[in-house]
């Protein structure tokens, strides 16, 4: 039913009320007042609700022409459309009616047909206005609404084509947020404060639009420079509406130079130069720039599909194994979240969660994360599993929620879960904002039973002081410190140091990003608790881990701890197969060069791919395998290419469509049953890219006798390469370098210049070698050269030197002089590379070091 609209007479006859009462009264309710007071009176009451007036002009106290004019000059009442009515039929009356804001003029006696149309005509005519006024002006700010505002742009730069113009936006960092924590209504004052000043900045210089948020637009004719200063006066302004806190705006500027672009993408480029200084302190405008649109386009397309993208479940759990360090036996998993976007694949955390946590998203996303947590700890629970325990996420933004506890906890509640099966990782860099107020809400989860980790301990700059106050269970230790700390044996102190430290808290300790043995060897040796990282596993999507959580549980415990390493370092080639005796054929064939494990259906398969994958050299998949389980592995395998890139030989009986399926679906090769061994051996030889036993040796081997970062052999690399010496490469020369400078170079200017100084030193090395010599990165700045085949003691020396000169002379080195020493010793013997060869080497290079930096020394027998 629609609500008759209310019209209000103003008359001091009753007569006439009465009159039009009657004409009135079918249509449409009404309300009588018999003067202008009392008429004010009740407009301002209910403003909204009075869709006409008919006013008489003669009426005692105020008359018509005085209520009229008060009428019009608050703004409340003066779009309230006013019909005049009297006995005057004069053209001076009219005008005076009209000219007072009147809508119409009505002459006494009363026609009813006549006043009805009248007043349904007035009635339409401002409901249509107020519709259009709607359309062109914002709600909540009366500024131009974001379509007319660019149909406002378009016209004037069209009529004044001379004129020399500039699109400037801004946002305010973090309004999400302000409205989250202080409410709508404060982020609302805020915005109305804000379009108040802009008005007040463009003047009759141009226009100014609010298009949805806090997100402001003004047309401005070009001014003759912009500066830091005009943008920061602007920001202090704000800064003094009630209710601003701590607002911080950014501002960008598109000059209006192709007039041909449409306006909303003057604009979008105008935000795109906005958003490209966010986060940079005292940096308040930036102007477009070509180069800014890929990556800030990119940010944008991330930022317009998050909402969806959570909504459609596009967000997936990934989980990292967590060992207990002591039995080699999964303690936990740390749960990580991949994006699979539908048009971008596989997106990792490092390009969206930065600017999740910039734009407040983070708290959405890390929700999900712990219920989709919750939810297989659930599963797991209901199965029957080992309890295991899942670290999450608490971001920063987390931390400061006041309702954090409680979702917490009812998040747990609803999946029926004590508070110790969910860690939560609190970024180190967190704790030292409002330290007071994090304390207490620590100390409060704590309370409820949850386990607390300080996650990347060492990246950030807590102080002894706060960890002792913070109330902790778990220290995460960074993984760029332990990469950097057990690769420098001199700073090895700290890490002990912080383990010393943990125990005497009583704190347990995690290591992630471990991913050699031997930082796996140094953390077993200063007593770490658990571990992660590639050298286990990498993250795996949840099925993985399950797979490889059900493959422990069925294992027997290894008979030592000792034992799980050596099988570790061993390559691996899994044959998945239904058949017994197919995979007692492969295991002969194979079982000389590897260590063959067998799995009779899908699920071992992933177990054993997910717990050793970076061992897995090949594997031999069977596609008949029970329930089809062997596409579901190669489609798992493919998906997470990015992750695991292990060569697959799919076989089956032969089948054109099957065959044609599984090279669709990823498989390097398709074995047709019944073959022969030696037809499978080629097969996954080709698969490995390897094609003779020599080959195939040294591809096993490279990955782990390889230096990550100059790509020449390490440790390990140097022991494999003493045994392959003969005797017809005898003499040799073996050296040692140093670099000299490299500690001031890393001190000064970071490690990011230290390795390139370090990298430069190695492709000297190889320019000034043989391909058939042994060049090795010993660690940190010490390398060994072995030369094969050197003539004489003043060769060696001579050589020596010529490669120190060479470095010295190396252009692109930086700000410092590139310096290397080294030391020298000629061995005559088979068992060439003996750790006493070396220290003998290590002798001449602190002799070359104590004369002058720069040259080579030969180790002569004797003592300096």
């Amino acid at each position: 039913m629609t609500l008759q609209k209310q019209i209000l007479i103003v008359d001091d006859d009753p007569v006439n009320r009465a009159d039009l009462r009657t004409i009135l009264t079918p249509e449409y309710r009404v309300l009588e007042t018999e003067n202008g007071a009392q008429a004010l009176g009740v407009l301002r009451e209910r403003p909204d609700e009075i869709a006409l007036i008919l006013l008489d002009l003669v009426l005692p106290g105020m008359d018509g022409c005085a209520f009229l004019a008060q009428a019009k000059a608050e703004q409340a009442l003066a779009s309230i459309p006013v019909i005049v009515t009297t006995r005057q039929d004069s053209e001076a009356a009219e005008i005076a009616a009209l000219s007072g804001g009147a809508a119409d003029f009505v002459v006494k006696p009363y026609r009813p047909q006549v006043i009805l149309h009248r007043i349904a005509n007035i009635i339409r005519l401002r409901e249509t206005s107020a519709m259009i006024c709607q359309v062109q002006y914002d709600r909540l700010t009366g500024l131009y609404s974001k379509e007319f505002f660019y149909q406002q742009v378009k016209q004037l730069l069209l009529l004044h084509p001379e004129q020399e113009y500039d699109i400037i936006c801004s946002d305010i960092e973090n309004f999400k947020l302000i409205n989250d924590m202080f409410g709508v209504p404060t982020g609302d004052c805020l915005l109305r404060g804000v379009a108040e000043l802009y008005t007040g900045l463009v003047g009759d210089q141009g226009i100014c639009g609010h298009f949805n948020a806090d997100r402001f637009a003004c047309l401005l004719k070009r001014q003759a420079c912009y500066t830091d200063t005009l943008f920061l006066r602007f920001g202090a302004q704000v800064n003094t509406l009630s209710n601003a806190k701590n607002v911080i705006m950014k501002w960008g500027i598109y000059p209006v130079t192709d007039r041909t672009l449409p306006v909303e993408h003057m604009c979008d480029r105008a935000l795109l130069a906005a958003r490209s200084i966010r986060g940079q302190y005292g940096k308040h405008f930036a102007r477009y720039d070509d180069a800014l649109r890929s990556p800030l386009l990119r940010e944008q397309a991330i930022t317009d599909s998050m909402e969806a993208a959570l909504a459609q479940d596009q967000f997936q759990i990934y989980l990292q194994p967590k060992y207990n360090i002591k039995d080699d036996r999964l303690a936990g998993a740390e749960a990580l979240v991949r994006w699979q976007h539908p048009e971008w694949g596989l997106l990792l955390p490092s390009e969206f969660i930065p600017l999740f946590e910039k734009n407040g998203f983070i708290t959405k996303l890390d929700q999900y994360v712990w219920n989709k947590v919750c939810s297989v700890l659930q599963a797991w629970s209901g199965a029957g599993g080992v309890p295991l325990s899942i670290s999450v996420n608490v971001s920063r933004a987390d931390v400061y929620q006041a309702d954090l506890i409680e979702l917490l906890t009812a998040t747990l509640e609803a999946y029926g879960l004590p508070a110790s099966s969910l860690h939560l990782e609190i970024t180190e860099s967190a704790y030292t904002e409002h330290p007071d107020q994090l304390a207490a809400t620590v100390r409060r989860l704590r309370e409820l039973g949850f386990v607390i980790e300080m996650d990347d301990f060492g990246s950030g700059y807590s102080s002894l002081n706060m960890l002792n106050q913070m109330p902790l269970d778990i220290l995460k230790l960074d993984m760029k410190f332990i990469q950097s700390e057990t690769a420098k044996p001199v700073d090895q102190g700290i890490l002990r140091f912080i383990m010393d430290l943990a125990r005497w808290m009583n704190l347990s300790v995690v290591a992630e990003g471990v991913e050699t043995r031997a930082q796996l060897e140094r953390l077993q040796e200063i007593g770490c608790d658990y571990v992660q990282g590639y050298y286990f596993a990498k993250p795996m999507p949840c099925s993985a881990f399950e797979a490889l959580l059900r493959n422990q549980q069925e294992a027997p415990p290894p008979a030592a701890a000792s034992a799980a390493p050596s099988e570790r370092r061993t390559q691996i080639l899994l044959v998945a197969d239904e058949d017994a005796a197919y995979r007692s054929q492969v295991r002969k064939t194979f079982g000389e060069s590897y260590h063959v494990i067998e799995a009779a259906d899908g699920h071992t398969a992933m177990g054993c791919i997910a717990h050793r994958e970076q061992q897995i050299a090949a594997v031999v998949l069977s596609l008949t395998l029970p329930r089809a389980e062997g596409f579901s592995v190669l489609e798992v395998l493919q998906r997470e290419k990015a992750v695991w890139k292990i060569p697959v030989v799919a076989t089956a009986p032969g089948d054109a469509r099957l065959e044609e399926r599984a090279l669709e679906q990823g498989a390097d090769d398709f074995a047709a049953k019944p073959h022969t061994q030696r037809s499978l051996w080629k097969r996954v030889m080709r698969a490995m890219g390897v094609t003779s036993s020599r080959e195939r040796e040294r591809a096993l081997e490279d990955a782990a006798c390889r230096d990550y970062l100059t790509g020449l052999l390490n440790r390990r690399g140097l022991h494999t390469a003493a045994l392959a010496l003969r005797r017809e490469d005898l003499p040799a020369a073996v050296y040692m370098f140093d670099l000299d400078n490299l500690k001031q170079i890393n001190d000064t200017f970071g490690h990011a210049e230290g390795d390139r100084i370090l990298k430069r030193f190695a492709s000297v090395l190889r320019r000034q070698t043989r391909g058939s010599d042994i060049l090795v990165r010993l660690g940190g700045d010490e390398f060994v050269v072995v030369m094969k085949q050197m003539p004489s003691p003043e060769t060696t020396l001579k050589k020596g030197c010529s490669i120190c000169r060479a470095f010295r002379q190396e252009e692109g080195c930086g700000p410092f002089p590139a310096s290397c020493s080294a030391g020298a010793v000629i061995c005559t013997r088979a068992e060439t590379l003996t750790a006493e060869t070396l220290a003998y080497a290590d002798e001449a290079l602190y002799r070359a070091k104590s004369n002058q930096k720069g040259g080579c020394c030969l180790w002569t027998g004797t003592h300096a």
